[in-house]
């Protein structure tokens, strides 16, 4: 049995006037419970053509749930400590297009250091920001992003824990703002 043989028995037998007319009468009956259905339907639509949800599924954050807005930031309007989501390129341990949700802590002209023993130690404008590990917490080895001044167009994202894959990492680099999704507002 096919899906329209089994969904015909379920189906008025009336014209689609007449099938209007028996909705319209449903309606008539209550008015406040369509009404609210329609508005929720409505607001639900909304919300989601401006925002999204983002979870941070890993420890490198101290937050978990995330409101992020679709509309990608006007180049200079980014300011240091505000929270993107961006997607990944593709490598390491996730797919291409993954999102990931980071502080950012350097702008374009920010100077980025690499100081203390082998020069894995970063400071973006002198303000300490951890160390970049050898070896990735799954043994893949981990080279660092070369020190110096965030190019045009480019962002340092960095997240606190040290098993954070952000811009102290080769793989990461200086994002650019054309894998910035939107800001991200923390929900809990």
């Amino acid at each position: 049995m096919n899906v329209s043989q089994w969904i015909a028995p379920l189906r008025p037998q009336i014209g689609l006037r007449d099938y209007a007319r028996l909705v319209w009468a449903e309606i008539h009956k209550h008015p406040r419970i369509w009404g609210a259905i329609t508005v929720l339907a409505l607001s639900g639509a909304v919300f989601a053509s401006f925002y999204r949800i983002a979870f941070n599924l890993t420890s490198s954050m101290p937050y978990t749930v995330f409101l992020v807005e679709k509309t990608a930031p006007v180049p200079g309007t980014l300011k240091r400590n505000e929270i993107v989501a961006w997607l990944w390129p593709g490598g390491m341990h996730y797919g291409q297009g993954a999102l990931f949700v980071k502080f950012v802590k350097g702008l374009p002209g920010d100077r980025v250091e690499g100081r203390g023993k082998d020069g894995r130690d970063y400071y973006v404008n002198g303000e300490y920001l951890g160390s970049a590990k050898k070896l990735s917490r799954y043994g893949d080895r981990l080279d660092a992003n070369p020190p110096g001044v965030v190019p045009q167009g480019h962002y340092y994202l960095y997240a606190p824990h040290r098993d954070s894959l952000d811009s102290r990492y080769a793989v990461t680099g200086y994002v650019p703002l054309g894998l910035i999704v939107g800001r991200a507002h923390v929900l809990f």
